[in-house]
């Protein structure tokens, strides 16, 4: 089968939830199939990320969008209905690029990641255009706004309606939209989408190897893209709300904030006692192993978040909130602990931390879930039965 796969940023380096999805769905279905990779840059991209996905892929076609005209188009775009976080990414060159290809090479399924791309297949006809969505942006910016400052919420209002109007339809426009949890799904049928579809969603396999040997010594870590809004929302959470109270009971104890681009508000988190801001760090290997806990807090957010997941798989003990959780399906049956409030969450990885053996039967039962429930493959199969339904 050959598959156009479409993205907006290129899928490495491996810093952010777009491009772990996009890298390793493009691994699992470069196994049995042809895919051709269309995908835009900005020139900060590593060397060593064109030979990875080069291996993994039987064509890339890029087009460099410099980060300084996409920022143009985003301030030019609030003065239109499109969505600030679409007007980035656009370039003529890229849709013309995809539009001849797409009619040249007769692929059997164009698939394209995130809505922010939907508009380069617009005019494209084709029986088998699947958008993978994930989660619904329109959701997850009103559930920001009551946490932005309050002069930022008109801004995240005025894109969180522009996005939701984007969304419906941008998704009428395919075959089928795709996002990873119910949650996600009823929001966009509710909003016209008939169309939405849940997909399956995958997690690193390798990270069900992970030995553990935590530190016991109340070692917490959360992790993520620390200049992402959501993230950093969840850092600051963490260091300012929820650790002060463990510390009291623990002085020893330490929260390490993970990630890559730490924003200016998570790297001043390093003057309070007991966090440090690592940044990113080239292998996870030791915090995997080490952290007594996964703390992830997340106020506002949708879809599934890799890192709760990734944490799961790796055997770590997890820590985080209630829509988090039930994204997961993960509520129940004692996979991991969710409060909502942030003494609850203090008492909840106290109690993790005074009772280990307990932590860790939590965990295990975790990653049997991961194992069972999460796979890459599964989602290249969902991918695999569009095509022949098409012809």
């Amino acid at each position: 089968m050959k598959i156009a796969f479409l993205t907006a940023r290129f899928p490495y380096p491996l810093d952010r939830g777009d491009r772990l999805t996009s890298y390793e769905l493009i691994r699992e279905l470069s196994r049995r199939h042809a895919v051709t990779l269309f995908s835009l840059i900005d020139g900060s991209e590593p060397r060593e990320g064109y030979a990875e996905l080069s291996r993994l892929t039987s064509a890339i076609h890029v087009v460099r969008l410099s980060r300084w005209r996409s920022w143009l188009q985003a301030w030019l775009g609030l003065l239109s209905r499109v969505p600030s976080q679409v007007a980035y990414y656009r370039s003529s060159a890229m849709r013309r690029l995809v539009e001849r290809e797409v009619d040249i090479s007769r692929f059997d399924v164009v698939f394209v990641q995130l809505f922010r791309m939907a508009p380069y297949v617009r005019e494209v006809r084709h029986p088998a255009k699947i958008l993978f969505m994930a989660d619904s942006i329109g959701l997850n910016l009103r559930r920001a706004e009551q946490f932005c400052p309050w002069w930022r919420r008109p801004g995240v209002r005025w894109e969180a309606w522009r996005a939701a109007r984007f969304e419906v339809r941008s998704a009428r426009e395919f075959r089928e939209a795709w996002v990873v949890s119910p949650r996600d799904r009823d929001d966009l049928r509710g909003r016209g989408c008939p169309n939405v579809v849940v997909a399956a969603h995958g997690v690193n396999q390798r990270l069900f190897d992970v030995r553990r040997a935590p530190a016991g010594t109340g070692r917490l870590m959360f992790l993520g893209n620390l200049s992402v809004p959501h993230n950093v929302d969840a850092a600051c959470h963490a260091a300012r709300d929820i650790f002060p109270y463990i510390r009291e009971r623990k002085p020893g104890a330490e929260l390490l904030l993970v990630g890559a681009s730490p924003s200016l508000a998570v790297r001043r988190l390093s003057a309070l006692p007991g966090v440090r801001v690592t940044g990113a760090v080239p292998d996870l290997g030791e915090f995997w192993s080490t952290s007594d806990a996964l703390i992830a807090p997340l106020r506002f957010s949708s879809g599934i978040q890799n890192k709760v997941l990734e944490a799961m798989a790796a055997g770590l003990p997890v820590l985080t909130t209630p829509q988090v959780a039930e994204a997961l399906d993960a509520l129940n049956g004692g996979l991991l602990r969710a409060e909502s409030d942030p003494k609850g969450l203090a008492m909840a990885a106290l109690e993790l931390l005074d009772h280990p053996a307990a932590a860790a039967a939590m965990a295990e039962r975790a990653r049997d879930f991961a194992r069972l429930n999460y796979s890459w493959s599964r989602l290249g199969e969902q991918l695999e039965r569009v095509a022949p339904e098409s012809r």
